[in-house]
């Protein structure tokens, strides 16, 4: 009988600390160390040939504002993705931030095919893309297909 509790005590003891070891990987709403300096290298890299300018100047033009508090941008070809957050207060207007920053961003980047977003989950899947982009060797085909998922994803959700 002591060594059937005994059995059950560490069962249980695996569980929970099973239960308890992802907890760094769960999304966090704060985000706050989403604006930290990264550097890069230019070695032999695939990811070094895409060029992230204009996905950096949006996420340097929507940083300026203060309706919006975290930004990550990507961009393949023409295709130019960009997620943001919006402070908990300025929810109430959030339609209208919503459709000034996506009118303005059409009007910066007339060659590219703009897709913004405010959705949390789209955030969090750009902010993914975003990170597989600077650790993997990833091509732009691979990249745009991606977006194209993102995108699509925006789109079912409103």
């Amino acid at each position: 009988m002591k060594m059937k509790k005994w059995w059950l005590a560490a069962v249980v003891a695996m569980i929970a600390v099973g239960g308890c070891a992802k907890e760094e990987t769960e999304q966090k709403q704060s985000l706050q160390g989403a604006n930290l300096l990264r550097t890069q290298t230019y070695g032999t890299a695939k990811h070094a040939e895409l060029n992230q300018g204009p996905a950096e100047r949006a996420a340097s033009y929507l940083r300026g504002r203060d309706d919006v508090r975290d930004v990550v941008a990507v961009n393949s070809g023409d295709r130019l993705l960009i997620a943001y957050q919006i402070p908990h207060m300025k929810r109430w207007s959030r339609k209208q931030i919503e459709k000034d920053i996506d009118q303005k961003l059409r009007d910066l980047f007339p060659g590219y095919d703009v897709v913004s977003s405010s959705d949390l989950k789209i955030f969090w899947k750009t902010k993914e893309l975003k990170a597989n982009m600077d650790n993997r060797r990833w091509d732009e085909r691979k990249v745009n297909r991606e977006i194209r998922r993102i995108e699509k994803l925006s789109k079912e959700q409103t």
